[in-house]
C-alpha cells in the first residue's frame, strides 16, 4: 500500500517534530514534483532523514513506520512494486532495486 501521509518539507526541525525514531519505509522528492524521486527503508526514520539533508537536496519526504510484524525491507520491495506499476520505472534517485540489486 502506498505512502499515505502527505509530503512535508524536508528541513531538521520538521523531521525532528513529525519523524519517529521507529524503523519504516519513506519517501524523498524535490522541486514540486508530486511522485517520490526516492525510496528508502531504515530501522530510524528521523536518523535517516537527517542524513538524507545533505544529499541531492531533497525538499520534502513522506514515511510510514513499520507495524509490529513488519520488516521495513518488505515495506520497500512493496513500494518499488506499487511505483513500479504506477510510473513503468524506478525511482530516478535509487541506485539499487531492493528486489534484485544494482540496477
Amino acid at each position: 500500500m502506498p505512502i499515505p501521509k502527505k509530503w512535508s518539507r524536508m528541513n531538521r526541525s520538521q523531521i525532528k517534530q513529525t519523524a519517529p525514531t521507529s524503523s519504516g519505509v519513506y519517501e524523498l522528492t524535490s522541486f514540486g514534483k508530486q511522485r517520490a524521486l526516492y525510496i528508502g527503508q531504515t530501522d530510524n526514520l528521523q536518523r535517516r532523514l537527517l542524513e538524507h539533508l545533505d544529499d541531492k537536496k531533497p525538499n520534502r519526504f513522506r514515511f510510514k513506520e513499520a507495524g509490529f510484524l513488519q520488516s521495513p525491507k518488505s515495506m520497500e520491495k512493496n513500494e518499488f512494486d506499487n511505483y513500479e506499476n504506477k510510473h513503468g520505472n524506478t525511482p530516478p534517485w535509487n541506485t539499487q532495486d531492493p528486489r534484485t540489486g544494482w540496477f
